[in-house]
């Protein structure tokens, strides 16, 4: 539900946006850029973390996903995907 028309959504997103990076914080989960928003109802955040788990535990608290998709995509820098593929088997 877009908090642009309707009014829950929209006291949820004032509510709770000036708190998302202290609830990061709190559950070992450091924002390395975001939040960014766009009309796709899509909030993207780069996040670092141990843990998956604590991932989930921040988004759940922040309540990004009772107004957005939220989709997680582990990820790791290209340097190291290149390192990946160097000591991988080639399948053909």
């Amino acid at each position: 539900m877009c908090p642009t028309s309707n009014a829950k959504t929209k006291a949820l997103l004032l509510e709770m946006a000036p708190q998302i990076s202290k609830i990061a914080e709190q559950n070992g989960v450091e924002i390395v850029a975001g939040p960014f928003v766009n009309r796709e109802h899509t909030t993207v955040v780069i996040v670092q973390s141990e843990r998956a788990e604590a991932v989930d535990a921040f988004l759940v608290q922040a309540r990004l996903p009772q107004w957005n998709r939220v989709r997680v995509i582990p990820s790791m820098h290209i340097q190291d995907g290149m390192q990946d593929i160097v000591e991988g088997t080639s399948l053909f």
